[in-house]
This record gives C-alpha cells, structure tokens and sequence, in this order.
C-alpha cells in the first residue's frame, strides 16, 4: 500500500465518519425538544440511584474499552486498509456512545445534567480516540528490525 494510497483512503473514511460526528448535535436537539414539552414535566418513576450510576459506568467504559482496543488491535502489527477501517469505525462508536447512553439516560431521568456529563465525555473520547492520518500511517507500517543489543546484526 502506498502513501498516497493511504491517504486517498483516510480521506474517504474521513468524509464519512464526519457526517457521524454530528450525533452529538442531534441528541442536543433531541433534548432539547423533549425538555420543552409537557411530557418532561411529569415525574419519571422511581428506579433508584443505582440505575443512574450503572449508565455512567457503561458510558465512561465504552471509552475505556475503546483505548483498550485500539491498544490490542495496533500492537499486532502492521494492518491493511481494511482492518484500519473497521478499527476506526469502532473507534468512533466507542467515543459517541457516552452521548448516546447520556440521552438515554436523561430521558429516563429527567436530569439533563447527566446528558451534559456524558457529552463531556463523548468529547474527550473523540480527542483520544479519533483516528488521525498520522496514527494510520504509524499503524500500517512494518515496524522496524531492531539491531540485537549483542552488536550482532
């Protein structure tokens, strides 16, 4: 695979995934319109401080199972268009799903504050995870033979 191969491929991926970058928008919009109507006013039934906090947590460790992945995928060595691809994709639902589990969960709740915690979230996702031309570059490479300490070749 060439460089400019590489990159013509990044670039398509990229027009792509930026149009997915405006869920956060969406769901913003989604809030908001719920907020205004009568329907947000009536009390949620009671499910316990419990279920809030699980939300959170599945939210934060989609983050975290992103990284980790990422992690696991590029250490195995140089990869082809197509697992780059497949990884960013998956990277990039791993940083929007706090967003999404945040509506979710202030629809349940009615605390927009929630929503607003876990947009936080989405958005340092997307600054670690998203992938950058860089990083396709660096985990499409062959790594490099490292000379034996010993001085033999």
């Amino acid at each position: 695979m060439t460089a400019a191969d590489l990159r013509s491929t990044y670039l398509r991926w990229f027009r792509r995934a930026r149009l997915v970058l405006l869920v956060p928008l969406a769901l913003i919009a989604l809030l908001q319109l719920a907020m205004t109507s009568p329907w947000w006013d009536v009390a949620p039934p009671s499910s316990g401080a419990g279920a809030r906090y699980l939300f959170i947590g599945v939210a934060i460790g989609a983050a975290v199972v992103g990284r980790d992945v990422r992690r696991s995928e590029t250490s195995r060595g140089p990869m082809d268009t197509a697992a780059l691809v497949s990884l960013s994709w998956r990277l990039l639902v791993y940083a929007l799903a706090p967003a999404v589990i945040g509506t979710v969960l202030a629809l349940m709740t009615r605390q927009i504050w929630d929503f607003y915690v876990l947009l936080l979230a989405t958005l340092i996702a997307l600054v670690l995870l998203f992938p950058r031309h860089d990083q396709w570059v660096a985990w499409s490479a062959r790594p490099e033979k490292k000379p034996d300490s010993r001085g033999d070749a």
